[in-house]
């Protein structure tokens, strides 16, 4: 009897599972809007929205004030305002450049761009590295692991911490030097 006392009732099930969906939501939303500030063509496509979609607020507000006030003009302005809202895909805001397809499509094409530029740098690298003398200093293996490589040891110490002296101290010592 006591392991059906801590069970829950189905109205915080629904609640749990109400809640759990939202988080789920709001993390998806919280994602499509890390990817349009990162992805550039994302980021002009909504500017260049934006801008339109104020522009158009300007000549809305300019045209209902030369119309006059309750004329048959004003009329049709709020019934294309509100054909607008019924769409659904302006008030939420997904529309145009943000919609999902939008943004997974030109995030593809921009991981697609940097995997072609990452490829075309390590080429030209490559032939750099060919070019040099086999006895040149940039050639010799490196003396230590890249920090990318290097195992985490639980953040114990700073990056760039010699002795106890953290970042802090290393700004405090160049400003004294910079003032002598």
């Amino acid at each position: 009897t006591s392991q059906k006392q801590n069970l829950l009732s189905p109205s915080q099930k629904k609640a749990n599972h109400i809640q759990s969906e939202q988080k789920r939501r709001a993390n998806i939303r919280r994602g499509y809007e890390a990817l349009c500030e990162t992805v550039p063509a994302l980021r002009e496509a909504i500017k260049e929205e934006e801008e339109r979609e104020a522009e158009s607020r300007v000549r809305a507000l300019n045209s209902k004030s030369t119309s006059g006030r309750g004329g048959a003009g004003s009329k049709v302005k709020r019934n294309t305002r509100k054909k607008e809202a019924d769409g659904g895909e302006r008030i939420d805001g997904r529309a145009g450049p943000r919609s999902e397809n939008i943004v997974l499509s030109k995030t593809i094409d921009y991981i697609n761009e940097l995997i072609s530029e990452r490829t075309a740098l390590l080429a030209r690298l490559e032939r750099a590295r060919y070019s040099l003398p086999h006895s040149h200093p940039a050639l010799a293996p490196p003396l230590e692991q890249p920090l990318w490589e290097r195992e985490w040891k639980g953040g114990e110490g700073r990056l760039g911490c010699i002795n106890g002296a953290g970042y802090g101290d290393e700004g405090e010592e160049e400003e004294e030097e910079e003032s002598s």
